[in-house]
């Protein structure tokens, strides 16, 4: 008996078959307008990478956190104890690993430098970069895609980051990581597809950005109590899916917690340096700014300690010295957490308006202003201060404008909750325009989709009634 005759492919069947041959088919079905939206995006990708390539060496000075990262990193390769906690362990063992896989010894923090630190950011920026048009791809299409990368590819302060050693690269990374993967793991979990495995990972996701940044711990608080909320008429499923990425994430944090706190003899987070920052940025006669503290301290210090009375206003440590002798019987830790009370005490309770308008005025100035990547031999920024107002007016607009149009969609009203709880949290820890940087990705990201929402919906306010903005 013969065999039936087996039908042979057409060739649209055969090309469908075959990884580019289903591009084509893809990029067949696409509208001109969203082709035109895909090759702007690879053009603006490719510029973004020439353009902190073309930063790499440009660095002419370092600042005291570079060493900082860079000394932890060295000592994880020379297998050592660990350094300073003054620094999350994130960029260390990013620096370390990197170094390792190419076999280096160590880690030079030199200026001018083209070494494996400046190539790692690179990369970290790029992968930024692709998670941040991919974020916006699957919220507001192409063109937001389009917008979001060309704003990040372009913004000269995450351009001028890369040719440091600090940690902004990887931050600004882990914290678009944090979000992406927590609203993918929602969806999962909605649609009954192995949920609570993608929960856990997105709950390492988030434990791992801390550990990248410690500012970013309210985050898994904010994500956690989304996740409680949505309920969809079964509490006790939202409540267990808050649990299971809440424990992954603390579950994620605790051996460094647990190391952290077992070398310094008592709890620790992720870094010991909080408590400094708290007291700066609640030291309203310092305007909660490190540099004018210790300026204000100065005298004090020049008075107990006349031999360490010349010091530049960027060095806080005379400035401590001096509150833990004020408190006998303390340790410094313990000094500086009274020192913070008495501030919360003396100016938070004691002259809350005033307080008020110093967080406020330290909100806007962290934003305000460039960060230029503390590079400039003369210190003075080398970006400009207009270019950067412009990229961060009209992304803070898009955030506006998207939280409105998008305010029943939960993979942009949490990303937008954990930003702005970010922002507060930081604000009370002596902010910095170089704080902004980690966090212009995902601004740049939901601020793209706000503003392409907002484009598209004036269109069909002048076409006719309606909104396009998706409500889930």
């Amino acid at each position: 008996m013969e065999a039936a005759p087996t039908r042979q492919p057409t060739a649209p069947e055969r090309d469908a078959l075959t990884l580019p041959g289903a591009l084509r088919v893809k990029l067949a079905s696409r509208s001109r307008s969203e082709k035109v939206a895909l090759a702007l995006i690879g053009v603006a990708f490719i510029a973004g990478a020439v353009l902190r390539l073309h930063a790499i060496g440009t660095n002419q000075r370092l600042s005291v956190d570079e060493f900082g990262y860079v000394n932890n990193a060295d000592r994880m390769l020379r297998g050592e104890s660990w350094g300073s906690f003054n620094w999350a362990p994130g960029t260390p063992a990013l620096f370390a690993l990197a170094a390792w896989l190419r076999g280096y010894a160590n880690i030079a923090p030199i200026t001018h430098s083209h070494g494996i630190a400046q190539h790692v950011q690179w990369l970290v920026e790029m992968t930024t970069l692709v998670l941040v048009g991919v974020f916006a791809w699957r919220i507001g299409g192409l063109w937001a895609a389009f917008v979001a990368v060309a704003a990040m590819a372009t913004y000269p302060s995450l351009i001028e980051v890369t040719r440091t050693y600090l940690s902004e690269p990887l931050g600004g990374l882990m914290l678009v990581a944090m979000v992406v993967a927590a609203a993918w793991a929602r969806r999962r979990t909605l649609t009954g597809t192995g949920g609570w495995r993608w929960l856990i990972a997105a709950g390492v996701v988030g434990g791992l950005a801390c550990l990248a940044r410690e500012d970013f711990l309210p985050g898994i608080a904010v994500i956690a109590v989304a996740l409680a909320l949505d309920a969809r008429g079964d509490r006790r499923r939202a409540i267990g899916r808050a649990a299971i990425y809440a424990v992954a994430a603390l579950a994620t944090l605790a051996p460094w917690v647990a190391f952290a706190s077992n070398k310094n003899g008592r709890f620790v987070t992720v870094t010991t340096g909080g408590t400094d920052a708290l007291f700066i940025g609640t030291y309203l006669p310092g305007d909660g700014n490190q540099f004018q503290t210790t300026q204000a301290f100065r005298p004090a210090v020049c008075r107990r300690f006349p031999k360490e009375c010349h010091f530049p206003d960027n060095d806080a440590a005379p400035m401590f010295q001096l509150i833990t002798a004020e408190h006998p019987g303390d340790n410094r830790n313990q000094a500086v957490t009274a020192a913070v009370l008495s501030n919360l005490s003396k100016y938070a309770l004691g002259q809350p308006v005033s307080f008020a308008q110093m967080l406020v005025r330290k909100a806007w100035e962290m934003w305000w202003d460039p960060w230029s990547g503390g590079n400039s031999a003369t210190g003075r920024p080398d970006t400009s201060t207009t270019v950067h107002r412009i990229y961060v007016v009209l992304a803070w607009l898009g955030l506006l404008i998207g939280g409105l149009l998008y305010r029943r969609r939960w993979s942009v009203i949490v990303p937008t909750a954990v930003f702005v709880v970010v922002i507060a949290v930081n604000d009370w820890f002596g902010p910095e325009p170089r704080d902004s940087v980690r966090l212009s990705p995902l601004l740049f990201a939901l601020g793209a989709v706000g503003l392409v929402a907002g484009l598209r919906w004036a269109i069909a306010r002048r076409s006719g009634p309606g909104t396009l903005a998706p409500s889930t």
